[in-house]
């Protein structure tokens, strides 16, 4: 799994790009050079909390929604993260996540 480095990057890139923003953009809005975007964004440099702060304000989110990578893992693991859960429900449960399943499909 990659690391909490990688994974915070991953996610403010692709909160970036949900809002179609350059990284130039993101650079002049944190009040930061656009290599310091892509280091970030790469999981090369760790922001500072001040710019952290930063992020989750421009992005209208808490600072631990930064963190918030699940859909960012690898495929394997949430696949294995899903299957381990099912095994665990109870009949109504399972029942409820097959009318979602069957929901979105």
């Amino acid at each position: 799994m990659d690391s909490t480095k990688v994974l915070l990057g991953k996610k403010i890139k692709q909160l970036r790009k949900k809002n179609k923003w350059t990284q130039e953009h993101l650079s002049e809005l944190v009040g930061i050079n656009s290599k310091s975007i892509l280091r970030i964004e790469c999981g090369k440099t760790f922001p500072s909390y001040q710019n952290l702060e930063k992020f989750a304000k421009i992005f209208e989110v808490e600072v631990a929604d930064l963190f918030n990578n699940h859909s960012l893992a690898d495929i394997n693991y949430l696949k294995k993260y899903i299957y381990d859960h099912i095994k665990s429900l109870d009949d109504k449960r399972i029942r409820i996540l097959y009318n979602f399943l069957y929901a979105i499909n």
